[in-house]
């Protein structure tokens, strides 16, 4: 396509998917010299079950705009400023589309998200959210809402955000720290990140910054505390002591923040998982993925025998306020809940503090990081009885919490609620000082006053299990 092509006398054009041919012309159109992104998008479409598009022409993408202003406005060839963006829809357009008398409705259309096509022929794909398959979707942990305006008229879509890297602006580091931003600006209210932020915020003191030879670790983790959201760092060579990959992951992924994940000098983002075969022996960890230089929501059916594998390291960009890690708000949540359990053995009995050492492994524990606000506010949807919606309710909280879950793993197989006892720990707090904000046992509640360093009680009728605050599925 030449300069020419990207600037129309009219605003869209409807396509119709359902027309035989019509995902390849869109191909051949806009593919350019790399067309394997666009491949997986358009496929990744059709197969959500788009029935039609709405081609959006001189479409300003403040992102791609951001980018040839900072990159592709200096080169000796001219690249267009405009892009075009491509809508999918579940049904057939409305006649209004292509009236010049009415306003274009598209009510009912069954809106399936965007991608932004960009005047770039060796990487076509910008900003993309596509609402994840109906099979993969619950296992999609990391969903954000996003919104946009198409001739006037408001649409919004839930999923994970994705681009793909250009190799030049950006690679593959970069276009993940970006999808990292943009997810948590989506999801939390983080600041609204360009290619050029995540640009400037890398260590220019390795290799060359514009056009890029690719970032190390150290860049990657500095970069990504530099825009806002600090990192903590995993090698898996081996992991630490006690976990493993999927253990460090899922506490995250439960949380609905995503994880960046080296290997076979790539990085990439999980954006979920799923748990296959629950409770037999073979079962095992499907994890989902965005690849900037493959596609979106990518299954990893195991990551030993990946193709960037041997995995390397984990970077999990975190929201300020998220001073402790997973791994050590779970140990302070498990010292607790036993601690608790012995305590009050005469009050509430021994058979869960049984349950916890039992061989094979009834019970487990899962950890997950929530806004307090959320916490609380989702307590009626969870169907958490009213005594303790009153306490946790009532409770003062830091921002953010963790909130460590005891799981019974054949009630969490069978997809039913299966938390029997929770504590809550302050996500600014720290390891050699353990403490918990409120911890939860059979018949009975904990709440610490971190002002006067005292602990109160309060009875509970029997309660059956409740669901998990956790994101995930099972």
């Amino acid at each position: 396509m030449n300069l020419q092509d990207w600037s129309y006398d009219h605003p869209a054009d409807a396509v119709d998917l359902a027309r035989p041919g019509a995902l390849n012309s869109l191909l051949d159109r806009y593919g350019g010299s790399r067309p394997e992104v666009l491949t997986n998008v358009l496929a990744h479409a059709y197969a959500s079950g788009a029935q039609s598009a709405v081609l959006e022409y001189r479409y300003i993408d403040p992102d791609y705009r951001n980018e040839h202003s900072q990159f592709y406005s200096t080169t000796f060839r001219r690249y267009p400023s405009v892009a075009h963006r491509l809508h999918f829809f579940a049904e057939q357009m409305p006649p209004s589309l292509t009236s010049r008398d009415e306003p274009t409705r598209f009510n009912n259309v069954g809106y399936l998200g965007y991608t932004v096509l960009r005047p770039l022929p060796g990487a076509p794909v910008g900003r993309t959210m596509l609402a994840p398959q109906i099979g993969t979707q619950p296992h999609v942990t990391c969903l954000a809402r996003d919104q946009v305006n198409l001739l006037g008229e408001p649409l919004g879509v839930m999923g994970t955000p994705f681009v793909s890297q250009d190799a030049q602006m950006s690679v593959c580091a970069h276009a993940t720290l970006w999808m990292i931003a943009y997810y948590h600006h989506l999801a939390f209210g983080g600041p609204r990140l360009l290619p050029g932020d995540i640009t400037a915020a890398v260590p220019d003191d390795i290799g060359r910054g514009l056009p890029s030879m690719g970032l190390t670790l150290y860049q990657i983790s500095v970069a990504a505390s530099r825009l806002g959201y600090p990192a903590l760092v995993y090698g898996l060579d081996p992991p630490p002591p006690g976990e493993s990959p999927f253990r460090l992951a899922c506490r995250y992924l439960n949380s609905g923040i995503p994880v960046i994940v080296g290997g076979a000098e790539h990085v990439f983002v999980l954006v979920g998982y799923e748990r296959l075969n629950p409770g037999q022996p073979d079962e095992r960890i499907r994890f989902i993925r965005h690849d900037d230089e493959v596609g979106i929501y990518i299954g990893v059916d195991n990551y030993l025998l990946d193709a960037y594998a041997p995995w390397e390291y984990l970077v999990i960009p975190l929201p300020q306020k998220v001073y402790m890690s997973g791994e050590d708000a779970e140990v302070i949540g498990e010292l607790y809940l036993r601690q608790a359990l012995d305590d009050n053995a005469a009050k509430v009995g021994t058979d869960l503090r049984d349950r916890l050492d039992r061989k094979p492994r009834e019970l487990s524990f899962r950890s997950t990081v929530v806004l307090s606000n959320d916490f609380k506010t989702g307590l009626e949807a969870r169907q958490v009885p009213a005594t303790l919606a009153a306490v946790y309710r009532r409770m003062q909280m830091s921002r953010w919490i963790w909130v460590v879950e005891v799981v019974d793993r054949e009630l969490r197989r069978l997809n039913q609620p299966c938390v029997l006892a929770e504590a809550i720990i302050d996500a600014t707090d720290q390891l050699r000082d353990k403490h918990v904000l409120s911890w939860r046992i059979p018949a009975l509640v904990g709440q610490w006053n971190p002002d006067n360093d005292t602990l109160s009680h309060r009875t509970l009728d029997p309660m059956p299990p409740l669901p998990s605050v956790s994101r995930a599925n099972g």
